[in-house]
């Protein structure tokens, strides 16, 4: 078979869909090191396809080189399809390392990241132990020499040296002091960046003159890293520059901070390795930033970043979504893990409107209900933005005309389920709620025996919960009461509770 290869654009993907007649035809890649699949830019996707399409994996030398997500129909013609990737070979293998290339450069800024994330808290560590600890100690020590000086009074030498070793402490707290500022900047956590950078440029120095349009609190890693900038670059200024004054500029504008110091000085600074400039750019990349040295001879020098306001992500924070909405999944559904790869955020606004709209409206949710249907979707990694639109819902639309939208009647009795399982995070269900939930139920064309049978579901789980309970946590708060360490718990049940007959079978202890 003879692959035509279309225009610069095309890819090997393109050139399979045209060679196997599949214009939805995926091919991905198997990642390196960790594991799972990458599409052709590197990012992480599905291993099994959804919606009728199957997977095939292309081996040689008996490990996988790549897949296909294709046509099942193309299954009925194997020796098409062997020889159109056999054709691709070329491409699919250079493909292959271009998009694990993307996929490791990806890996690597967020390991960036995350070095300076872990070497952030652990200076800010660091910085709290030395003022709570040993600038707390010597706070008391000067405190002692003090009161040890009146009782000297009348004995000259006692006196003299008393007061030596009060300004050698004091000298002492005020080198420990600037230690502990240059740890950690906790005024940045403290003022935000604005009331930082001005304590800079209160420093004893060249005078500083400031031009700064921040509004409000930014990320704190972005503060952070800028604060630095400009601390080193002042610190270059005063130490090297011979400049007579310094100009620092911070500005937002298009979703990035763009700060720089600038000087008169002599100029012909640069990052030489291992400088605070080197480590600098270090910090700036790893913020998705730039930063950028001008300094000619005798022209001053000017030290600026354009730092993006959205921090690059961090892959295992992903990962980890991923995993925990695979767990839930699992835990309620026993559905594939690879099926919640492919949920995306307006799916889940459709899962949280359709439940919300179920259990009769937000309004109608209790406090408990609402917290416990908030901290579902929050144990499943979804975004900040669902978790807020579930506390705002204004009940806008109608499980009719959810119904009307594809996938939806395929997964209503998982919607139905979860609104069983809110409704009773508060206790039994009552006949009211059990009302709008029958009338939710029907809306969406739930035949009232599944109703039944997923109503005694949630009731049984209730139940398990509640003798578990009593086996694991009333004994725990039981001793902690009779030593006086822990409140009694709230009412068990905040609501009426309508009696609910359940059976079920405990294996053998």
């Amino acid at each position: 078979m003879t692959l035509r290869i279309g225009g610069p654009g095309d890819t090997v993907r393109d050139t399979l869909r045209r060679a196997l007649a599949d214009p939805h035809l995926d091919i991905v890649y198997p990642r390196v090191g960790t594991g799972g699949w990458i599409d052709e830019f590197g990012e992480v996707t599905p291993t099994t396809a959804v919606d009728g399409r199957a997977f095939t994996p292309i081996d040689r030398g008996g490990k996988p080189v790549a897949a296909l997500i294709h046509d099942p129909a193309l299954l009925d013609d194997p020796q098409r399809m062997e020889a159109a990737t056999e054709a691709a070979s070329l491409a699919i293998d250079n493909q292959r390392l271009k998009a694990q290339l993307h996929a490791q450069l990806a890996e690597v800024h967020a390991s960036r990241a995350r070095i300076v994330d872990a070497g952030d808290r652990e200076l800010r560590r660091v910085e709290r132990n030395l003022h709570d600890g040993a600038q707390q100690r010597l706070v008391g020590l000067a405190l002692m020499l003090r009161l040890a000086s009146r009782e000297a009074v009348g004995n000259r030498v006692m006196t003299e040296l008393i007061a030596d070793a009060t300004r050698e402490l004091d000298d002492a707290l005020a080198e420990l002091r600037e230690l502990a500022r240059g740890i950690h900047p906790a005024i940045v956590e403290d003022a935000g960046l604005v009331g930082a950078l001005e304590a800079l440029a209160e420093r004893p120095g060249v005078p500083v003159d400031l031009h700064l349009d921040v509004p409000g609190r930014l990320p704190n890693a972005v503060e952070v890293g800028a604060y630095y900038l400009v601390a080193e670059a002042l610190t270059n200024v005063n130490k090297h520059a011979k400049a007579r004054r310094a100009t620092v500029r911070a500005t937002v504008a298009d979703g990035t901070l763009r700060v720089a110091v600038s000087d008169d000085g002599i100029g012909g600074a640069g990052g030489a390795p291992g400088s605070g400039l080197e480590g600098l750019a270090d910090r700036v990349t790893a913020l998705g930033g730039q930063l950028l040295i001008e300094s000619e001879a005798g022209g001053g020098t000017t030290v600026s970043a354009d730092i993006p306001l959205t921090v690059p992500p961090d892959v295992d924070v992903e990962r980890r979504r991923l995993t925990a909405l695979r767990w839930i999944g699992w835990e309620n559904w026993e559905a594939p893990g690879e099926l919640y790869e492919q949920i995306t955020d307006e799916d889940n606004l459709l899962d949280v409107k359709a439940v919300l709209l179920c259990a009769g409206g937000t309004s109608l949710l209790t406090p408990r209900e609402r917290e416990w249907f908030i901290g579902y979707h929050t144990a499943a990694g979804t975004s900040d933005r669902v978790i807020e639109f579930i506390k705002m819902y204004d009940d806008s639309d109608t499980i009719e005309g959810l119904m009307q939208l594809p996938g939806v009647p395929a997964t209503c009795r998982g919607f139905l389920y979860e609104a069983l399982r809110a409704c009773a995070s508060d206790g039994p269900l009552t006949g009211e709620e059990l009302d709008r939930l029958q009338r939710g139920a029907d809306a969406m064309g739930i035949p009232h025996e599944t109703f039944a049978e997923l109503h005694q579901i949630v009731a049984a789980e209730q139940a398990l919960r509640d003798r578990r309970y009593e086996l694991i946590t009333a004994p725990v708060l039981a001793g902690n009461l009779a030593t006086g360490s822990a409140k009694a718990p709230s009412g068990a049940c905040v609501k009426e509770a309508t009696e609910i007959h359940v059976s079920w079978t405990v294996g053998p202890s």
